[in-house]
């Protein structure tokens, strides 16, 4: 986690204790799902009331950065305002509709890494893979993917493509369950496999082609 600062007094404390909040989450220190420091521990950071801390943790909220959980905590819900409207907006919306948004998105992305993909991208899409098949149920498999899908998101140099991409991702989980079954897993298996190689080969064409395999295999 990035130091907190102590708040200084020319600028609302709440202002201020909700910028640096929302840095930790949106340069990804506080992932989505990470519970965030409680009350007590951020009045003492920021030398400030219980009420200014609340202002600053409402305000997020509201914006669907964070989500409060009534006798738990508060916790990551977004990692941008972008990502948080998406995911409400997409919702109730059907699977078919988001997965056609998602297939797009993950085809350009696809042709647009395979010719600014890192090698430390590289390992890190080789490492989902390897855990999507190693994966011991569905969901365990379907989280894999995710990451596998969205780390090549990431590599394609394009952050409104990626946020976009992961302001999907909330609808994704939710419609799994009605998702059609796969016709043939080794097949599309086979065809992860061919794009982390047409990556890896920085064959833009090659990696299209993949992609739109995977996409319609899974159709």
């Amino acid at each position: 986690m990035t130091s907190l600062r102590p708040a200084t007094r020319n600028v609302p404390l709440s202002v201020q204790i909700g910028d640096q909040l929302r840095e930790n989450i949106t340069n990804g220190t506080w992932p989505v799902g990470t519970k965030v420091p409680g009350e007590f521990e951020l009045m003492k950071t920021f030398e400030t009331s219980r009420n200014t801390v609340r202002e600053s943790l409402r305000a997020l909220v509201h914006l669907g950065l964070l989500e409060s959980r009534p006798g738990d905590g508060t916790y990551v819900r977004s990692t941008s305002e972008l990502g948080a409207v998406l995911a409400r907006r997409v919702k109730d919306d059907g699977s078919d509709e988001v997965l056609e948004v998602r297939a797009g998105l993950e085809i350009q992305a696809s042709r647009l890494a395979a010719t600014r993909v890192s090698e430390d991208q590289l390992d890190l899409i080789s490492g989902h893979l390897q855990d999507r098949e190693n994966a011991g149920d569905a969901q365990e498999r379907l989280l894999a993917d995710i990451r596998f899908h969205r780390a090549i998101v990431e590599a394609s140099g394009n952050p409104l493509m990626a946020e976009l991409h992961y302001g999907l991702e909330p609808a994704v989980l939710e419609n799994a369950q009605n998702y059609p079954k796969i016709e043939d897993p080794a097949a599309l298996e086979q065809e992860h496999r061919d794009l982390l190689s047409a990556l890896q080969q920085r064959d833009a064409s090659a990696a299209v082609a993949a992609a739109q395999a995977i996409v319609d295999g899974f159709r």
